[in-house]
């Protein structure tokens, strides 16, 4: 058996210990002024060491958002299994979305930068954000069978949760939201179980009122 040598050797999982010493800067300093040398010093392996496993900067940032996208889609799917019932299911999604970005926010800005944006639709990236919707998708319909939602494509129901559970986010960690007094007092995690509240309660509201409007019309 071949024995480890150098970098590898030192960390058991260089492209690990990069990923996270990456992580730790951006969280400490942002994006704008990160290098690869700054990741390999925080790492502590040669300045050389990061182009073992990724070609540039940018490459070591894409890498960072797939593992946000592949942990994000794992919470949600997770978060919807757990729940008890269908209602449950709908809101646990939003809300496994809304902790998930109060609780990593440098990588969660990361991964919705439009410069790292995929631009293959078959990308490691784009799998798993297409997973994340995915669970989503699936817990509406879910809904939509036992009466919870309205009936039809899940697609503009599906649209509406995401923007809500995204703006929401953004709005918290951008400040905004920490900032308005309507809402003081409120922590990110109470307005986001208010958000999916009022969001699952809407769907239930417009499944069984709209059979009645369409009988009048």
């Amino acid at each position: 058996m071949k024995k480890p040598t150098g970098d590898a050797y030192h960390h058991g999982d260089l492209r690990r210990a990069l990923l996270e010493a990456a992580l730790a800067l951006i969280e400490q300093g942002g994006i704008e002024g990160l290098s690869l040398r700054a990741v390999a010093r925080k790492a502590g392996v040669s300045h050389n060491a990061p182009y073992h496993h990724f070609p540039d900067r940018a490459g070591l940032l894409a890498a960072i958002a797939e593992e946000g996208f592949a942990q994000l889609a794992r919470e949600i799917a997770a978060a919807r299994a757990a729940a008890p019932a269908p209602r449950a299911r709908m809101q646990a999604c939003g809300l496994a979305y809304i902790r998930f970005a109060l609780g990593s926010p440098a990588r969660f800005k990361l991964m919705f930068r439009p410069e790292l944006a995929p631009t293959a639709t078959d990308g490691a990236a784009n799998r798993a954000a297409a997973a994340t919707l995915e669970t989503l998708r699936g817990a509406i319909v879910e809904g939509q069978a036992a009466g919870l939602a309205p009936a039809g494509d899940p697609l503009p129901l599906v649209l509406t949760s995401w923007a809500a559970a995204h703006g929401l986010a953004a709005l918290w960690l951008d400040g905004p939201l920490r900032r308005a007094p309507l809402f003081a007092g409120l922590s990110g995690d109470a307005l986001a179980a208010r958000l999916t509240s009022t969001l699952a309660g809407l769907m239930i509201d417009a499944a069984v009122s709209g059979p009645k409007k369409r009988r009048r019309a």
